[in-house]
């Protein structure tokens, strides 16, 4: 059932997969008391969970069912592939400063030690990756602050030119050549509420509004971004 789930997860049948890793994979080796293939499962169980965008179920399992099995066991090159996993999941929540530590401190030195040239290669490449959107957050940051001081001094039309820059920097998709693969869901959504100020400032609510959501999208719940982005949206919606 679990190569059968593999062909699924690979197809894309993500729920299919998901529903026999949990309901007639993990129970047989839960009864069978055999706690490595139940960390395995578990592990891709939070692969599935990870490409339907539920990090922090993800991580739960990560960090709570996983790596405290290869802990128990010894198992170090496991427990260097689920930190990994777990920086995976940090990148893509805008935590670059987590997600670093754990590849330099956590996961490269095992690799290193095991004499695994690969994986220390594809490490090395995920924190040139971290410190890659850094510095582009850093950019991306400095001109929505820009940004903000244009939109209080009235200047409304250079404020929305600095705030579609960075925009383009911190979506690689708006900016033609720029590239960012992790990262950044802070500094997108800070840059999404500028623009929705803007555009409130400007007479157009409901794209304000849209605007606002993206910034309430762009990063996780409870995020201050998050909350000044829906306090935003109601303001408007009750000046209309």
């Amino acid at each position: 059932m679990g190569k059968i789930a593999d062909i699924l997860q690979a197809r894309g049948q993500l729920d299919d997969a998901l529903r026999i890793r949990q309901e007639e994979e993990l129970p047989v080796y839960e009864r069978l008391g055999d706690v490595r293939s139940r960390a395995v499962t578990m592990g891709k169980i939070a692969d599935i969970l990870t490409a339907r965008g539920q990090l922090d179920d993800a991580l739960r399992i990560r960090q709570e069912e996983e790596l405290p099995v290869y802990e128990r066991l010894g198992d170090v090159r496991s427990q260097a592939v689920t930190m990994g996993k777990i920086a995976d999941i940090l990148q893509a929540r805008g935590q670059l400063d987590d997600a670093l530590r754990i590849r330099k401190e956590e996961e490269l030195p095992v690799y290193e030690r095991l004499g695994d040239e690969r994986s220390r290669a594809v490490t090395m490449g995920k924190i040139a990756d971290i410190l890659h959107a850094e510095a582009v957050d850093d950019r991306g940051e400095a001109l929505t602050a820009l940004a903000r001081v244009l939109v209080a001094r009235g200047e409304l039309d250079a404020a929305g030119r600095v705030i579609d820059e960075a925009l383009a920097i911190l979506h690689p998709e708006l900016g033609p050549g720029v590239r960012l693969q992790v990262g950044g869901a802070v500094a997108r959504g800070r840059a999404h509420l500028v623009r929705a100020r803007i555009l409130a400032a400007a007479g157009m609510p409901r794209e304000a509004v849209d605007a606002a959501y993206q910034a309430s999208s762009a990063v996780r719940q409870g995020h201050v971004v998050e909350r000044e982005a829906l306090a935003f949206i109601a303001e408007i919606k009750s000046a209309s």
